[in-house]
């Protein structure tokens, strides 16, 4: 599989992909900018879910979003950028 499919799949689901939003930091074999999207996506991916859940259409798991949350404000420090430009990108 080439690099640019395993990013695709990545973003498809990163909860599957890697376990945790941690992993995803402290991934260096991507770069910060893509991490950062990657975990904009499990971002989204842990409100919908919450979202469910509030309605009652899930197993009762808990939320990611707090841990999601950590991941993206540590790269967000660590190398300076900005979640909301790398996120348009």
């Amino acid at each position: 599989m080439t690099p640019e499919a395993d990013i695709e799949r990545v973003n498809i689901s990163p909860s599957i992909t890697y376990g945790h939003p941690a992993s995803v930091a402290e991934d260096k074999t991507i770069d910060a900018a893509e991490r950062l999207r990657i975990l904009k996506r499990w971002e989204q991916e842990a409100r919908d879910l919450q979202r469910a859940s509030d309605e009652n259409m899930t197993g009762g798991e808990p939320s990611m979003l707090p841990e999601v949350r950590k991941a993206i404000d540590k790269i967000c420090r660590e190398h300076g950028l900005d979640e909301k430009k790398v996120s348009e990108q």
